[in-house]
């Protein structure tokens, strides 16, 4: 089914053992005519490499040094690894009719949205597609993968998709995210934008009787919560460990975002957090507070606060009652943060960097689950 799926981005995955290897090396070899598949690091290619050898049988036509498979009829496979957040630029403007991705939940957003917006081809009998593998996130850095399919994995969707059905998206003037009811071109601000379709099709061990006479189901079966339910039963919604060193559980965050509610009465503005970026598909941020409460964010794409009197442009008309204006100093937050001083308005440099004093304590004001902390 996702073989033969007609949408732009597919996502094949959810249980373990539903061949989702072999999805992705069959597109290469029988329908796309160059290809690149991604994994996160390049150690991690190796399984790839043994799986195409055993199709194959051979490994003729693979240069290992450049990643590059020369297939039978023409076809070209490459193999690609972005182990660091920025890596995505090694493959930029590169070409391909076929972007794979191996265990997406391992890429960043930013690295897959990058990596995709080069798909094309100058061969018009070649279908342009992109195909997503992978299980449920079992960290909280892959959460952003049920977001892009929201409408198949988020249970509070408020309208929910069915395995297989086609949806239809395009990028608004924030630049984020928004569904159309169908393929038509509508217009976002000035331009005219042809929506692309995406789908999610689970995938189970059930549907693969190879692995299942090798009792391969046993072996899921075994596995630890929540990683069983994440494998066995392809569930997105178990539970996610957070990382060692993270401060505020992961759940907690999620917990105090579900209790927010916007106001009529915010009261008096007492900061405003900025967050800069320049250019890219970043964006510019800016968290208004109004005492305990926190206003929804305000974003502009990165283009938009190009250098420092951009962005001054963009965050002093949202500052009221003569609010500190918490700027992110590292980096290209430096020059806006020069700027705004030179206005003479009340200015605070936060700098992720430099360690905190000594007997320092985190406290989120206003919320009886995370105050004192």
């Amino acid at each position: 089914m996702a073989f033969e799926f007609d949408a732009d981005i597919v996502f094949y995955g959810g249980a373990a053992g539903g061949g989702k290897t072999d999805l992705l090396l069959g597109l290469p070899l029988t329908k796309q005519k160059h290809s690149i598949i991604f994994r996160r690091q390049s150690v991690q290619l190796t399984g790839i490499e043994e799986r195409m050898t055993s199709i194959l049988g051979t490994r003729d036509g693979y240069n290992s040094q450049d990643g590059i498979w020369r297939l039978p009829q023409g076809k070209v496979l490459e193999l690609g690894s972005v182990k660091e957040p920025g890596d995505w630029i090694k493959y930029q403007g590169r070409a391909h009719d076929f972007k794979g991705f191996d265990e997406i939940t391992h890429f960043t957003e930013l690295q897959f949205r990058s990596l995709i917006g080069w798909l094309r081809t100058d061969d018009p009998t070649i279908r342009q597609r992109v195909v997503c593998a992978g299980n449920p996130p079992t960290e909280p850095e892959g959460e952003w993968v049920k977001r892009f399919w929201a409408p198949w994995l988020e249970p509070s969707h408020p309208n929910p998709a069915k395995p297989g059905e086609l949806r239809w998206f395009v990028t608004n003037e924030k630049g984020e995210d928004q569904e159309v009811p169908g393929p038509e071109p509508v217009m976002v601000g000035p331009d005219l934008m042809t929506p692309k379709s995406r789908t999610f099709i689970p995938s189970s061990v059930n549907d693969n009787l190879f692995l299942l006479s090798t009792g391969y189901k046993a072996t899921l079966q075994s596995l630890p919560e929540p990683l069983r339910s994440k494998m066995l039963n392809g569930d997105f919604n178990a539970g996610s460990a957070d990382p060692a060193w993270q401060v505020i559980p992961t759940e907690w965050v999620k917990a105090a975002q579900a209790r927010w509610k916007p106001r009529d009465a915010k009261g008096g503005m007492t900061a405003l957090g900025l967050d800069p970026a320049r250019g890219g598909i970043d964006k510019t941020s800016a968290a208004r507070r109004h005492r305990a409460w926190f206003d929804e964010l305000i974003t502009v794409p990165g283009a938009v606060t190009k250098d420092g009197p951009t962005t001054a442009g963009f965050v002093t008309p949202l500052v009221r009652d003569g609010a500190c204006i918490c700027v992110d100093s590292i980096g290209i937050g430096s020059s806006a943060l020069d700027f705004i001083v030179g206005l003479n308005l009340l200015v605070l440099a936060v700098n992720r960097v430099k360690a905190p004093t000594k007997n320092r304590h985190f406290i989120v004001d206003g919320d009886p689950l995370l105050r004192g902390r």
